[in-house]
């Protein structure tokens, strides 16, 4: 979580002071959704770098467009390659400092499969609104794949935790669940408050049928 933060904070901070609220809501909510339609963090925060350093380069250019009309040319193409350079290693040096960090801390959780069962399947029930509000949504939640009547995720929201045995549930398979899918139930009330249909290996399909993996592929 500290290496997410330090890269959107980075983001922000590239991108120009009329743009960075809109941006860092968009990216905080693509972040908190779109490993869960099979998006990894590490590309998303990628995006948002390219995405600021664009964003500021073009900044900068159009700044110095008022200049270059009051020095030589030789000057001008100075000026505009050394734009281009500084986008180009700010980009450069946070991809590599993305990849370094990626590597030497624990892999980000992708879509659950088979031999990983808490692989982390995440939605509006285990998110944190850009508010901070959690105002309605669920304080703990277990996640069963009935394909196996199993408990494979759970979430304590007091906790921020996402291990099976900081939740406190007795599970009793329901023959009303739907077959084939993860259910996601409220503990404090023992009801389905979401679920979908997954394929063999745990992954979410799509409305025609298609795990989402491959959409996404």
């Amino acid at each position: 979580m500290r290496l997410i933060e330090a890269v959107l904070a980075v983001s922000v901070a590239l991108t120009p002071v009329r743009l960075r609220e809109d941006r860092e809501e968009q990216w905080r909510a693509d972040l908190r959704d779109g490993p869960a339609v099979g998006i990894s963090v590490q590309s998303l925060l990628f995006g948002a770098l390219c995405s600021s350093a664009t964003a500021r380069t073009y900044e900068l250019l159009h700044r110095g467009g008022m200049v270059l009309s009051r020095i030589t040319k030789g000057e001008n193409m100075k000026l505009i390659l050394g734009i281009a350079g500084a986008a180009a290693i700010l980009v450069g040096g946070a991809a590599i400092g993305i990849h370094a960090g990626y590597s030497s801390e624990t892999p980000v959780a992708r879509t659950p499969v088979a031999d990983r069962p808490i692989g982390g399947y995440e939605g509006w029930w285990n998110s944190t609104p850009v508010s901070s509000s959690a105002d309605g949504l669920p304080q703990e939640t277990v996640t069963v794949n009935t394909r196996t009547g199993k408990i494979v995720d759970a979430f304590n929201r007091a906790k921020n935790s996402t291990l099976i045995s900081d939740v406190d549930y007795d599970l009793v398979p329901d023959p009303a669940w739907p077959a084939d899918s993860i259910v996601i139930i409220d503990t404090a009330s023992g009801a389905v408050i979401e679920d979908f249909l997954i394929d063999e290996r745990g992954v979410p399909l799509d409305e025609s049928g298609r795990p989402l993996d491959a959409a996404a592929g």
